[in-house]
Formats: structure tokens, sequence, C-alpha cells
């Protein structure tokens, strides 16, 4: 979709437009999700008029019990749009897919705004919040939590590129693992809300997702089923390198694969590098090796006829020796040898 398109589906706002004006652009139905979400009572009932002045009163002095529970991603976000909107009177801003998920997270909690004036897009954030988040956000306690937040964050990535879907014991069991947690936040709070703002992962009730799996639900029955099979416990390296690549180290298997596409198929290193994120994240999701195949020859014209048999066995060794999110993080090369 072009930017031009991105915009027009935007409601104007001024940059100078106040709190309660920007809440007024808001459907009640809208508002009302947005008591729900901070989970305030007792104003259900109250007319439009009456709901957004409560709003505009209770998420003020609310922004510290919310703001504790991010990490620096969000409130550097944050930051920078206060930052813009104090210099600017808005954050003028390249609008795209990416943006309208992050302005959804915001909105939701009424703190951030999205729409175009003047044909630009704008993220705003009204007066009336901008000074109480930077004097929070300048806290001591705060900056301390956050930075604590961001250890839970990036332990419960790197463990859910290993398993796919993290239960609060599966978490819990992780985090002590790696770090020292400190309770007065709970860490499964903090993955949950950081679910709720970022791509990379996803929040279902109580379960923290890694945003690549497509079934979630048969991945839990799956490992229900292999109660005799303990989770694969990473090292602290391994978790910290999952987190930053998204992906397990490659093994052996996989680098043979990789150095098939370069050296015979004179594929560049990004993109031999980028197909095997892809399959590893098809194999995770239940994609059959024959569809590995198909997707070589077909989405990167590669001619799988020369060499066919070397080819395929290369793809069964890697589709063997992947770490996959149905067997608790373990490898089917792994299990078997266990059996």
């Amino acid at each position: 979709m072009k930017e031009n398109l991105w915009i027009e589906e935007l409601d104007n706002i001024e940059p100078y437009a106040g709190y309660n004006q920007l809440l007024s652009n808001l459907t009640k139905n809208e508002l009302n999700e947005m008591r729900k979400l901070w989970d305030f009572h007792g104003i259900s009932q109250l007319n439009k008029a009456e709901l957004i002045q409560e709003l505009t009163k209770r998420i003020a002095d609310n922004l510290e019990s919310w703001l504790q529970y991010l990490g620096s991603e969000q409130t550097e976000f944050l930051k920078e749009i206060i930052m813009q909107c104090e210099k600017y009177s808005a954050a003028y801003i390249e609008v795209n897919e990416f943006t309208f998920y992050i302005a959804d997270y915001f909105e939701a909690r009424g703190v951030v705004f999205l729409g175009q004036h003047q044909e630009t897009a704008i993220f705003l954030i009204p007066e009336e919040l901008r000074s109480k988040i930077k004097s929070i956000l300048n806290k001591k306690s705060i900056k301390k939590q956050i930075r604590l937040n961001d250890s839970y964050i990036k332990y419960a990535v790197g463990s859910a590129v290993y398993y796919g879907i993290l239960s609060p014991e599966l978490l819990y069991n992780s985090l002590e693992r790696y770090l020292t947690p400190e309770w007065r936040i709970d860490p499964l709070d903090v993955v949950l809300e950081y679910g709720e703002f970022s791509v990379l992962a996803d929040s279902a009730g109580p379960f923290f997702i890694l945003g690549a799996v497509e079934d979630a639900p048969e991945i839990l029955i799956e490992r229900e089923e292999r109660s005799d099979l303990d989770y694969y416990i990473p090292s602290k390296k391994e978790i910290e390198n999952a987190y930053q690549k998204g992906h397990p180290s490659w093994n052996l298997a996989q680098r043979r694969f990789k150095k098939k596409l370069t050296r015979d198929y004179k594929l560049p290193q990004e993109e031999a590098e980028r197909i095997l994120f892809g399959f590893y994240l098809m194999i995770n999701n239940n994609v059959s090796t024959a569809e590995i195949v198909r997707v070589l020859a077909e989405d990167f014209e590669i001619d799988i006829f020369a060499g066919k048999d070397e080819l395929i066995k290369l793809i069964n060794d890697f589709h063997n020796n992947t770490k996959q999110w149905v067997l608790k993080g373990h490898s089917p090369a792994e299990v078997y040898n266990e059996i």
C-alpha cells in the first residue's frame, strides 16, 4: 500500500489538540474498551462526556502503574514522541503497517494518538500527559524496573525461540534459570504487556507466544502428548543468541545446507541466510520437506534436479536437526537418539 493511501485512512487531528478533544474523537464503544483495558470500575454507565472526563483524570493518575510494566523499547518510543511533540507540536512520521501496529497498542491505552494533519501523518501525546510521563520515566525506581523488565523480555523472547509458546510455569522456570527476578512486579505481567506491543511476540491469556507461531493450540497439544520428554534446556548464551538472531545458532547440518546454496547455487550469503531462517520457521510450523523443495524450485528458481539426491539429503538433515517447538526445543535427531 502506498503511503498516501495509509494517510487517507487516518482521521484529522490538530497538533495542539487537548486530551478531551482527542478522546472526543473516539466512539463510546472505543472509550469503554479503553476503560476495560485500564480496569477502571464504576464508570461504565456514564454518558460519553462524563466518561471522557473520568478517563482523562484516571489515566493521568494511573500512568505510573502502567509504565512500570514496560521495557525500554516501549518507553524510548514514548520519549521520542514527547520530544518531537514539544519541539514541533507533534511527531511527524512515516506511516506503514508497523506504524499502525504500534499505534494500536498505545491508542488502546489512550496515551498516544495517530492521525493526519495537512495530509501528513502525526503521532500526538496530549500536553496533559507529557510532563507526567517524563517525570515518571525519570524516577530512579522506574529506570531500575525498566532495566529489569528488559531482562525479563530478553530471556522470555529467547526462550520462546526454542519453545514457541511459554506457559506461565515455563516462563518462570526460564527466567529463574538465567537471572534473579524481583517479584515486586510480576515478570509474567511484563512479558505479556510486551506481547501486546511487539511484532516479535504475542499474548493470549496467560501464554507468551512467538510471533512466528501459526498454530499455538496444536503445539500445546503435541507437547502435552509427549509428557515423557523433558524440555531442552538452552544455555544462557544460547538464549541470548536466540534473542538477537530470532533462531537457535545454526548447527552443522544447517550450515552444510547453507554452503550448498552459496557454493552450488551461487546465492548471496544474505539470501541463503534468509532461506535458512524461513525453512526453520516452516519446519516449526509443520511444513513438509516436500513443500520446502517446492519453495526452493519456485520461489528461488533453483534447479532442484541438478544434484537432486544430495539436495534432498541436505534438506532431510536440515529438518532432522532443527530444534522444534512441538518437541520441547529438541530436534528430531536428538529425540530419536534418546529413545
